[in-house]
């Protein structure tokens, strides 16, 4: 599965959490992200080996502005 499918999925989770109430779509993708990128680090700092110093992520890709549609119901 690619990053943004995980991010909406997370994100619909959310929403349905927080009572899929209209206007917090950016907050709750926000959040989403913010969950995905914990989930990655875990997972990566897992598999990788101690003796490996860690550099610190650039995400160049890093979208200004979440879409501003909702999940399907």
């Amino acid at each position: 599965m690619h990053h943004e499918q995980e991010v909406q999925m997370i994100a619909y989770r959310i929403w349905e959490e927080k009572g899929r109430g209209d206007g917090h779509d950016v907050e709750h993708w926000l959040k989403a992200e913010a969950i995905w990128r914990e989930q990655q680090g875990r997972e990566t700092h897992a598999i990788r080996p101690a003796a490996v110093p860690q550099k610190p992520v650039i995400d160049f890709q890093r979208k200004s502005a979440a879409p501003q549609h909702r999940p399907l119901a």
